[in-house]
């Protein structure tokens, strides 16, 4: 069998936060203590997620690994469906994928020639992940969330998990002032790894197809499951 998992480059632990992983640097206080703001924001934002029957986008991931004192840059194309498919298609690392049916999640690395597979309820320690790659995630029921600031356009939103959050420490939102779309992510573990993504070019409504989300094995790659098999 060849070597299972390689842990130095980007990997799916990112994948199921993307409707809520955004992040916004020096953001100003201003707005941070109006209640009726901060209601209003996280009220845009859950209906602007609620509404994305699909969306593309760029993606552009650097991931700050304390253990190793490295930096991993990444980037690529995104695409979501509900519910609960999802493609994170590489062009760097070239041919790199990760993909979310619906039942299963699947990472493919070119260079350890195999695909990784794991049913989701398995590849993750809370059902929260999960509940938003389904498309039934709720901010103010999951999380305490709290209005940091506004700045050029964006606003900064804090969520705080009301429970375990498999592995998380903190979680910094940036939403777009007007449409309340995605801009930009970081998300610190529990280990004080940073993960940084930033998307662009969002396209919401684009009637992506079912066959996008169904997982096309490269020949000579072999299928390696991980956890127990999905029913």
């Amino acid at each position: 069998m060849r070597e299972n998992w390689n842990s130095k480059r980007p990997g799916p632990t990112l994948l199921l936060w993307l409707p809520v992983w955004l992040f916004l640097c020096g953001v100003s206080p201003a707005s941070a203590s109006d209640p009726q703001e901060e209601a209003r924001v996280i009220d845009g934002l859950q209906k602007s997620y609620d509404s994305a029957v699909d969306f593309v986008t760029d993606f552009r991931q650097e991931t700050e690994l304390k253990t190793l004192a490295r930096s991993l840059k990444a980037h690529g194309k995104l695409y979501f469906k509900r519910p609960g498919r999802m493609l994170w298609r590489y062009d760097e690392p070239k041919g790199q994928f990760v993909l979310a049916d619906g039942k299963n999640l699947y990472y493919y690395q070119p260079e350890q020639e195999q695909v990784l597979k794991s049913p989701l309820k398995s590849a993750f320690r809370s059902d929260i992940p999960l509940s938003f790659l389904l498309g039934i995630g709720n901010l103010k029921k999951e999380f305490k969330v709290s209005l940091k600031g506004l700045e050029q356009g964006l606003y900064l939103l804090r969520l705080e998990p009301r429970g375990e959050l498999g592995g998380f420490g903190e979680i910094l939102l940036g939403v777009d002032a007007e449409s309340f779309n995605i801009h930009s992510s970081r998300i610190r573990d529990a280990a004080g790894n940073v993960t940084m993504i930033r998307f662009a070019g969002m396209r919401k409504g684009t009637g992506l197809k079912d066959s996008l989300f169904r997982l096309q094995i490269p020949e000579g790659v072999d299928v390696v499951e991980l956890g127990a098999p999905s029913r």
